[in-house]
């Protein structure tokens, strides 16, 4: 792993239902790595990046309405101009009884579920890279350097 891990905590709400019995649509997973992958490639070397794409991704666990998430993303491997980073979906906490909107009882998910899991490619091009900006990628080497 080059530097630190990023995580990132947001709670599914009705808006992010997309199916009947309030299951949330795994491309909202997508959407919150490719957040993660951006605050990595500030991290690194100062800019937002141009995320490439993914390859292998894949949904284990179901996530809801009311799902409280964890995603999770760091830096694999650094290239001249490319970044490989691994992403992963977490449940951290869960509605008691989903379908009923009244209920408001909610549980920690002991230990954390995995939903989801993907490898992702990021691009700055070299005119635009600035060195590492957070302490913990300081060592962070393209290669060649």
């Amino acid at each position: 792993m080059v530097g630190k891990k990023v995580v990132h905590h947001l709670m599914m709400s009705a808006k992010d239902a997309h199916y009947t019995g309030n299951l949330v649509n795994g491309a909202r997973i997508v959407n919150q790595w490719g957040d993660v992958g951006t605050e990595l490639m500030v991290y690194v070397d100062g800019d937002i990046s141009l995320f490439l794409g993914y390859k292998d991704i894949e949904f284990t666990a179901p996530v809801y309405v009311g799902d409280f998430m964890e995603y999770h993303g760091w830096i694999e491997k650094v290239g001249n101009q490319s970044y490989t980073c691994k992403f992963e979906a977490w449940k951290v906490a869960t509605m008691v009884d989903i379908t009923n909107p009244q209920d408001t009882r909610a549980t920690a998910c002991e230990p954390p579920v995995l939903c989801g899991t993907a490898t992702g490619s990021l691009y700055i091009a070299k005119k635009d890279q600035r060195g590492p900006q957070e302490s913990s990628f300081k060592d962070r080497k393209h290669p060649g350097e």
